[in-house]
Parts: C-alpha cells; sequence; structure tokens
C-alpha cells in the first residue's frame, strides 16, 4: 500500500503564518511597526525574497499594510474576511447582501461647503441631514462606514432605517415617495480618518475603496446621497459578463 505525504508547507507560509499567531495573540499590536524585511530574513533565516512572499500573504489577509515610507506596519488584530457582492444587475450595485445591517451612530444637520457640495453634486449653501453609520454583519467585521446625505426636513430617515435590509433610498421611496428615476454610483479609493478606522477595527489612514451613490426623483431633485468607504480588502464587488455572438470588443 503506497502511502501519500501531504506536500510540505513552503517556507513563505511558515514565516506567514507564524507571524499571523503573533499578531493574534497580541506581540504585535494595531499601528506597530513589523521589523525591516532584511532584519526578518536573518531572524529567520530565509531570503528576502522568501519574507516579501510571507508579508504578502499578511496583507492578503488584511493583517497589515505596507508603505515605502512607513514600512510595514499592522493594520488588524485578526485576518479579515472579505466580502463579495456578486452583481446579476446594475440593481445590486446600489444595495448590499441581505444578511448585512445599517447600525445608526448619530444624526447632524450640516450645510454643504463647496467640498461637501461637489461631492454630494448640490448647491453650496443648501441643508443637510448626514446620519452616520457602518454596515455590519454578524460574527465579521464591520464591512464599511456609510455617511447618508437626506435634505434636512427627512432627517427622521434615522429612525427607520437599519431595522431590516431594505436600502435607505428604499426607504425614502416608501416613506416619503420620493422614487429614485435617476441613480448615479462613483468608485474611486481614499484613505480612513482616524475616527472612521476606529469604528472598522483597522489603522487611521488606511487605504479603503469609496462608493458614492446619487438618487435623484423624476424631476431632477436630488434627494439621497451615500458614501460608504470600506476597508481595503474587505468588500469587493464580481462582475460576470457575457459578450455576446458577432460583437466587437472596444479599443483601449
Amino acid at each position: 500500500m503506497t502511502s501519500l505525504l501531504a506536500a510540505p508547507v513552503p517556507r513563505y507560509r511558515e514565516i506567514a503564518n507564524q507571524i499571523e499567531r503573533e499578531i493574534v495573540t497580541g506581540k504585535w499590536s494595531i499601528g506597530e511597526k513589523l521589523a525591516p524585511e532584511q532584519a526578518l530574513a536573518s531572524q529567520y533565516e530565509v531570503s528576502r525574497f522568501t519574507i516579501r512572499e510571507a508579508m504578502s500573504r499578511l496583507e492578503e489577509s488584511g493583517l497589515i499594510s505596507r508603505n515605502r515610507r512607513r514600512g510595514t506596519v499592522v493594520t488588524s488584530a485578526a485576518p479579515i474576511d472579505q466580502m463579495v457582492q456578486k452583481l446579476g444587475s446594475m440593481d445590486e450595485l446600489l444595495q448590499y447582501a441581505p444578511q448585512t445591517r445599517l447600525k445608526v451612530l448619530r444624526t447632524q444637520l450640516v450645510e454643504a461647503d463647496v467640498a461637501l457640495a461637489q461631492m454630494l453634486a448640490c448647491s453650496a449653501g443648501s441643508r443637510w441631514a448626514r446620519i452616520e453609520t457602518i454596515r455590519v454583519e454578524s460574527k465579521r467585521s464591520p464591512v464599511c462606514w456609510t455617511d447618508i446625505y437626506v435634505p434636512a426636513e427627512f432627517a427622521d430617515l434615522a429612525d427607520q432605517i437599519g431595522k431590516d435590509a431594505t436600502p435607505a433610498f428604499r426607504v425614502m421611496e416608501q416613506t416619503y415617495g420620493l422614487f429614485a428615476t435617476d441613480i448615479n454610483a462613483e468608485l474611486f479609493a481614499g484613505s480612513l480618518t482616524q475616527r472612521k478606522a476606529e469604528a472598522l477595527e483597522v489603522e487611521p489612514g488606511s487605504p479603503a475603496l469609496i462608493i458614492v451613490r446619487r438618487y435623484r426623483d423624476r424631476s431632477g431633485r436630488l434627494f439621497e446621497v451615500s458614501v460608504s468607504e470600506h476597508p481595503a480588502g474587505r468588500f469587493s464587488y464580481s462582475v460576470d459578463l457575457q459578450r455576446k455572438t458577432g460583437n466587437t470588443l472596444p479599443h483601449d
């Protein structure tokens, strides 16, 4: 009878697993720098290439971030489970998985200055209610921080969202009769402020995927804008596209 032996674990994986255990058990704190690659290579008696591979695995799991100027910094006390949102239609771009919920933190009345007006695509000086929320899922790290902006007269929306998986703009439709006929979604990269990073359990300044969604009714009135900030590696969209026979692909 032939004995089947398990393939040996690559050295970079062993190192990554060891450093992960040290982070999880508290030897390394969030915000603390790991030793430089050369020092780690000497410590583990391996090449810098092996250390670089180990660091890549730790970065993929959300435990560390690497920056040429700042070095390698611990960004999470536990591996991060990434939520992947599968898109079967454009409507699904506007909402999250049904097992997630919004948790309202606070509501503030704000006047749009030039910067805020540019982001919301509204008039400077207009008054809005900003509803600060985080999106959570049971037994996972928070998915994202979302600021929901609605005209000041709809500030009580904060008391109606988060009770189930119904998106805020749907609640607006059901409650106030404001139906979204023109919806714009914009995606770009950014970084997290200290307050948002702490709520999302990552290091301040961590990179983030930012999604801005703007909702207008039939008259063109902007009645909701949501700004969702997702820590890097914690959320992504997956889109399947099918090419029709005979169609040519656009050139770069």
